[in-house]
């Protein structure tokens, strides 16, 4: 590239006017080629060193250095120039050993170095020992003001190079006596480093070194510039390029014809699916194809509406907007015309695929938050209005998500959202008894038999006991629903999948106090009456009995056959009375809780013979019989309540079967529970499905009962499953209407 040191060394031995001439012409001819050299370099490490061996080739020096000062990306300095703060960036003509003592060694400019690196000037010495001063003068702080001084009057130029004095050299530093330093200068005159040469003999230097060593100084500030504008442009690019498929959103850039000339990842998989759809291919080819159509009527393509299928076959929207480039009108040539188009400075158009599927669910979801907000508000303002306590609670342990003003009344206490049932019972000292008494297990409550069992629960009877001794009795009915349909927006639901049910339930509890005292007082009034009439009907049975058996004994006159039948009649009714008041004297002992049970060791084979031979003389339309493996079965059991049971069960089943037919009664034993089981099935009208729920209530008769006819009370039912209950079993049935019903009674062995 330019001539080497050895051409140099024997041009300088001949130093005649043409040679220093052509010499010259030469050096700036190869300054120019290494210009261009460093223009095309853009790696900063190699391009320093090829300074400092171009230096050295040059000037046919024995080493050279290269220092620089830090800089930010922008190319600013981040330390004053004054002080040890350069570093070694490339040195030539030194050995391994130097090379890693000046690479540790803090660089600055003191001495015959302060004007290149303070000052930003040349400094050319032809003798550097000769500045050299005694060591005891060269660590006074004198001479080091005294140095730095005169640094300063030699860049301002008023002192000569010879007044300029040195701070020596560092031990192991090569041997300088010729020395020729020059700065590079940044874009805004800051010094950006020093390039520093020397030789081990004097007067090796010249002016034309020193002229040829500032310009390739700076040459090289460019070249360092460029390497540096290279370097963050590429870093730069980068970023950009991360940010650019980090991007959520599609984004292409087109140009005037629609040809896709850069594209991000999410752009390239959309494009891939709109590719095998040709729908919504055809919904984004005018944003595509023909951008510039919107340019030239000075419009956007905005709010293109798409809706694209994923390989998953989800659907998602997508707005489209497609936005104009246009490149700055620069010219080189001749004067751009000033009613030139827009058109000319279109370079193309940034399409953005944005997806809205999230937002829009987001809308949605808030709306539909709001709107259930909405009727929650309704809702909790309608339920504070009624008079009765409502709630609702979720999850298997009735934790409570709303409630109105009069559940805080009858609890006595405000049950916190959130709670569980459990947990508010316990913390607010409320205990909840039934109405025989005894105090309710967790899980026999309404709301968790509701919410743990799925089971609806009406008119439960229970009896709330408030801390200060205060009793309400209540009225429960719980109703089991799934969490999913209330749609409630207080319900912590996204623990759980849409599939997956989760239990709640609606509980209205009624204050029945008023009612506990009306019935209280009806039943007195019907004890009373009951009482009252006991008498009466059995003077009048009595006497008509006695009219009877006398009669027929031929005491007294004999009766026409329509007085004997009178009588028998009166003799009929009276019996019927007679029960009727029993029936009506046991609701009232069992509702004011006085009935008394005598249990002893029963034969329940022997009670059912007993019940069903004195029940079958009083029909000829219907067979009764006894199914049972069983000889004898010992029971402890109150006999004549449970043949009271019986006889009604029986009963019913004979006045319910109109036509007649077999009523068929069975006995086996639960060995695994310890209980006798009994049946007693007939073929009869059956009961409505409607009234079902309602069968053991009180004065209760199904309505097709009263389409045939069939008189009674309905109270047999209502005393035979209190009876069962204080028993410790259990009753219940099954039917069909105009089929037929089967009654089932459970008996323990053992009753307390």
């Amino acid at each position: 590239m330019f001539p080497g040191r050895n051409y140099w060394r024997k041009t300088k031995m001949q130093p005649t006017k043409s040679g220093k001439q052509r010499i010259t012409a030469e050096r700036y001819t190869a300054l120019s080629r290494v210009g261009t050299a460093l223009m095309s370099e853009l790696d900063e490490s190699r391009l320093l060193l090829l300074i400092a061996e171009t230096a050295c080739e040059l000037t046919d020096a024995s080493f050279a250095a290269f220092t620089l000062r830090p800089v930010d990306e922008e190319g600013q300095p981040l330390v004053a120039s004054e002080g040890n703060l350069f570093h070694l960036a490339a040195v030539v003509g030194v050995t391994k050993q130097q090379e890693e003592l000046f690479r540790r060694m803090p660089l600055g400019g003191e001495g015959l170095l302060a004007p290149i690196f303070r000052q930003g000037v040349p400094v050319l010495v032809e003798d550097a020992l000769s500045f050299i001063p005694p060591k005891k003068v060269n660590q006074h702080q004198g001479h080091l003001d005294a140095a730095r001084e005169a640094a300063i009057s030699y860049a301002h130029g008023f002192l000569p190079v010879e007044g300029l004095q040195s701070m020596g050299v560092p031990r192991g530093h090569p041997v300088v006596r010729s020395f020729l330093g020059v700065p590079l200068l940044n874009r805004d005159s800051q010094v950006r480093g020093g390039l520093l040469l020397g030789h081990t003999e004097p007067g090796k230097f010249t002016q034309e070194d020193e002229a040829l060593l500032v310009g390739l100084a700076a040459q090289a500030a460019v070249a360092l510039e460029n390497a540096r504008l290279y370097r963050a442009a590429k870093m730069r690019a980068q970023e950009l390029n991360t940010i650019f498929e980090s991007i959520a959103d599609g984004i292409a850039l087109v140009d005037n014809q629609g040809k896709i000339l850069r594209e991000n990842s999410t752009a390239r998989h959309l494009r891939e699916i709109l590719n095998e759809n040709s729908a919504a291919q055809s919904a984004t080819s005018t944003v595509l194809q023909a951008p510039d159509c919107y340019v030239n009527r000075d419009e956007l393509a905005h709010g293109v509406a798409l809706t694209v299928a994923n390989e998953h076959t989800e659907s998602r929207d997508y707005i489209i907007n497609a936005t104009p480039l246009r490149i700055p009108n620069t010219l080189s040539g001749p004067l751009a015309d000033p009613h030139k188009s827009e058109q000319e400075t279109f370079s193309g158009a940034v399409v953005v695929w944005h997806d809205v599927t999230e937002s829009r669910r987001l809308l949605i979801e808030r709306r539909i938050l709001a709107e259930t907000e909405a009727r929650r508000a309704l809702l909790q303002t309608v339920l504070d209005e009624l008079p009765s306590s409502v709630y609702l609670v979720r999850g298997q342990d009735a934790r409570l998500v709303l409630a109105n003003r009069a559940a805080a009344t009858v609890w006595g206490a405000p049950w916190p959202p959130g709670q569980p049932m459990a947990d508010f019972l316990k913390e607010n000292g409320i205990r909840i008894f039934s109405i025989e008494g005894h105090i309710l297990a967790p899980e026999e409550l309404a709301p968790l038999r509701a919410v743990q069992n799925g089971e609806t629960v009406r008119h439960h009877q229970e009896v709330i006991r408030h801390p200060d001794g205060t009793t309400l009795p209540v009225l429960v009915n719980a109703v089991a629903l799934d969490a999913h349909d209330l749609n409630v927006a207080s319900f912590d639901l996204q623990k759980h999948s849409d599939t997956e049910q989760v239990p709640a339930a609606i509980v209205v509890t009624q204050d029945v106090t008023a009612l506990k005292e009306t019935e209280r007082l009806k039943d007195d009034f019907i004890g009373i009456a009951a009482h009252e009439l006991r008498n009466p009907l059995a003077i009048l049975k009595g006497y008509a009995q006695t009219l009877i058996v006398q009669t027929a004994r031929g005491n007294g006159p004999e009766l026409a056959d329509w007085q004997v039948e009178a009588l028998q009649s009166i003799d009929q009714s009276s019996l019927r009375l007679v029960e009727l008041i029993d029936d009506l004297l046991d609701v009232t002992r069992l509702q004011a809780g006085r009935l008394e049970l005598h249990p002893e060791p029963t034969n329940l084979i022997a009670l059912a013979k007993r019940t069903i031979s004195r029940l079958q003389v009083t029909t000829a339309k219907h067979t009764l019989s006894l199914h049972t493996s069983l000889e004898h079965f010992v029971l402890n059991i109150d006999a004549q309540r449970i043949e009271q049971v019986l006889s009604n069960i029986i009963s019913n089943a004979i006045k319910y079967s109109p036509e007649g037919g077999p009523i068929e009664i069975s006995i086996s034993v639960d060995s695994k529970k310890n209980m006798a089981l009994l049946s007693i099935s007939d073929h009869g009208i059956g009961i409505p499905v409607n009234q079902q729920a309602h069968v053991f209530a009180r004065f209760m008769r199904a309505d097709n009962a009263r389409l045939y006819g069939i008189g009674g009370t309905g109270l047999g039912l209502y005393i035979s499953r209190e009876l069962v209950d204080r028993h410790g079993g259990r009753i219940w049935f099954e039917s069909a209407e105009a089929q037929g019903t089967t009654f089932y009674i459970a008996l323990p062995k053992q009753h307390d």
